[in-house]
């Protein structure tokens, strides 16, 4: 272990068959199973896919392109230097083992297939979601004082999503995952208001994690890079005018809420954008704006990031949202995972020895709770 006590704030699991181990009765015969399929330079070694109600998942070709590497089965996945079991957490002390070789002391673990929607059928989807979340829950357990676990929210049927929220907090989760829309819907709509209630009511920290969230910005990614870069991007970037320009906060102001997985160098330019429209907007008394500007949510509101290592901009972003709202993120184990984040932060000369500490540890330790 290193000098520094680092908290990766945002790893994964390649959600291996067992995460669908708890569906309910009524649901078994739906059960996703993974199919695989002869390799092909179209693939581009992701050569296997979930069957879930006669669709495949990810769709890696065409319109509506999304990439990942569950199920666990693949060209892709069986050739990636993390072993299947440190990939799916069936062998959780091969992930402690790769944890240590990155100098990660404690991991945040999020889900893989649920970063695009899985079914039209929300109570089947939420279903998914609970079974999901006993399962990580579980597969946590071989060290739970290193292994912690994000619950994915059933936001598209909010009853549900609130009832999520109690017992996956019971259960030992240390936040609640969302993306920055449900669908085409921001997250500032009024029927997402008994979700942010009962999270500020908990004290249970909100993450906003990238993912194809949004349909229509979904059917415009027709490669894998416009995939990456775009349609898996932008969403989130909607999550966080909802939240800061739509009034979410003004509503919730005790919300813990981190966005995660986009970097950081966009945001000096997503709040110079907002500020200027709040202040437009406000000279002429337009209805629906924020209580305040959206920069004047950091002097009292918990709002935090992920950043990348190697970001240019990180000591300028850092003068925008405070040395005490940024984490840094190891992906690990997907193909882009940034095992060299931690190193190039703890390289950097343009940052000083005490925002380093901040960012490889103390503020995740403060926004999980842990």
């Amino acid at each position: 272990m290193s000098d520094y006590f680092v908290i990766d704030a945002d790893s994964h699991v390649e959600e291996p068959e067992e995460a669908w181990d708890y569906l309910q009765d009524k649901y078994k015969e739906r059960r996703p199973f993974p199919i695989a399929v002869p390799n092909r330079p179209i693939l581009a070694n992701l050569n296997a896919f979930w069957w879930i109600d006669g669709v495949v998942h990810p769709k890696i070709s065409g319109n509506n392109h999304t990439v990942f590497g569950t199920p666990p089965v693949s060209y892709h996945a069986t050739h990636k230097k993390f072993s299947i079991g440190s990939q799916t957490l069936l062998d959780a002390k091969a992930r402690l083992q790769d944890m240590d070789a990155a100098g990660v002391n404690i991991q945040v673990n999020f889900p893989t297939v649920f970063l695009e929607q899985l079914s039209e059928d929300i109570e089947f989807e939420a279903d998914l979601m609970r079974s999901y979340n006993t399962w990580i829950h579980n597969a946590c357990k071989t060290d739970p004082s290193r292994l912690k676990w994000g619950a994915i929210m059933p936001l598209r049927n909010v009853p549900a999503a609130v009832e999520e929220l109690k017992r996956t907090r019971d259960m030992g989760a240390v936040t609640a995952i969302i993306y920055g829309t449900v669908g085409e819907k921001l997250l500032d709509l009024p029927e997402f208001n008994p979700f942010f209630a009962e999270a500020e009511k908990l004290n249970f920290p909100v993450s906003v994690h990238t993912g194809w969230s949004h349909p229509g910005l979904r059917a415009s990614g027709t490669t894998i890079m416009a995939a990456h870069t775009v349609t898996f991007t932008l969403p989130l970037l909607l999550g966080f005018y909802g939240v800061l320009a739509g009034g979410v906060l003004d509503r919730f102001p005790k919300l813990r809420i981190s966005f995660l997985e986009a970097g950081a160098d966009w945001l000096p330019y997503m709040l110079q954008r907002m500020d200027h429209y709040f202040h437009s907007e406000k000279a002429i008394n337009r209805p629906g704006l924020p209580n305040r500007a959206p920069t004047e949510y950091f002097k009292d509101c918990e709002i935090y990031f992920t950043c990348e290592g190697d970001e240019k901009l990180l000591p300028e972003v850092l003068k925008w949202v405070g040395d005490d709202k940024m984490m840094i993120s190891g992906d690990m184990p997907h193909a882009e995972a940034r095992d060299n984040s931690i190193t190039e932060i703890k390289e950097r000369n343009d940052i000083s020895d005490a925002q380093k500490k901040k960012i490889l540890g103390e503020n995740a330790k403060r926004f999980f709770g842990l």
